[in-house]
């Protein structure tokens, strides 16, 4: 029994000898490190400080009380960013139309996601002269903008107040089509003070083989109620990086808003908005009394 239980003993020791002797005599196969997972981290609010100015002008048809009339508009823009998630900007804009100047001064501040979305608050303020006096229009509202393959979809809704007007809800809306990374088709939709207006245009930036890279032209054309109509087109000068203009206004600055303004404006005048209202003539007085009238009688000074 003792002999029986060596010989399973060192026939199980030689065995797994045996079989260790032979994993060592295999070649060992050079493994490989392990290749670290790079993940792309998601683009800032604001790609950095960056600019725009744009010079544009037109011409605005209105009723039969409207005296049409060219315009010109200078704006500009500053955005930075604020950390990696959020942004701010600034709008500054001038124009003279109907012999007069209008200015306005507008401000972003926002959330960004460059591939996904915008969120933010905004505001924005406009003074000019209107035939029935000066008009101050101030307005606060929510912007957003959503982005979707080469759709984007921004808007701007809120609360408008002035000197001349009830305080009251507005929206300003736009949906752009991006045919090309440097072609921009947009229409637009908005309801204010001066009532429903339509408007739709193009925009392309110049190739960058040009040496014209950050330049774009653009044309909009405007229709509204009240008999309101108005075409326009200038040039925007962009500074910062060089990129697509699709890349420009989803990484760099959203939608100046406040140069609408003016064209708002117009078409409340067109309507008879923020003009003097003609006073009726006092009917004259009746002829003095005459006795010999039917229509007197002896107390009486007035037929």
């Amino acid at each position: 029994m003792i002999l029986r239980n060596l010989l399973i003993g060192t026939l199980v020791v030689g065995t797994a000898s045996v079989a260790s002797a032979a994993d060592l005599s295999r070649p060992l196969v050079p493994v490989s490190p392990a290749v670290p997972v790079v993940t792309q981290q998601a683009l800032d609010a604001v790609s950095g400080l960056n600019g725009k100015i744009e010079g544009a002008g037109g011409y605005e048809w209105g009723d039969k009380t409207f005296r049409d009339h060219a315009f010109g508009r200078l704006a500009g823009s500053v955005a930075m960013p604020l950390g990696h998630s959020f942004g701010v900007q600034l709008d500054v804009a001038g124009e003279t139309a109907r012999g007069e100047f209008g200015g306005a001064v507008g401000g972003h501040l926002f959330w960004r996601n460059p591939s996904f979305a915008l969120l933010g608050v905004y505001a924005d303020g406009y003074t000019t002269k209107a035939p029935k006096g000066d008009f101050n229009l101030g307005r606060v509202a929510a912007e957003g903008e959503l982005y979707l393959d080469r759709v984007s979809l921004s808007a701007i809704a809120g609360v408008e107040y002035g000197n001349m007007i009830k305080t009251r809800g507005f929206i300003d809306a736009v949906a752009s089509l991006y045919a090309t990374d440097d072609l921009r088709v947009y229409a637009g939709w908005r309801n204010d003070f001066a009532g429903n207006q339509g408007r739709g245009g193009v925009e392309y930036q110049l190739p960058a083989s040009t040496g014209w890279g950050n330049v774009a032209l653009f044309a909009e054309g405007r229709v509204g109620e009240h008999g309101y109509a108005a075409g326009l087109g200038g040039v925007k000068v962009y500074f910062g990086q060089q990129k697509s203009l699709m890349r420009r206004h989803r990484e760099d600055d959203p939608d100046t808003w406040s140069t609408q303004a003016g064209g708002a404006v117009a078409q409340a005048i067109s309507g008879g908005q923020l003009v003097k209202k003609k006073k009726d003539k006092p009917e004259p007085p009746p002829p003095p009394c005459d006795t010999r009238t039917p229509c007197c009688d002896a107390k009486s000074t007035r037929c």
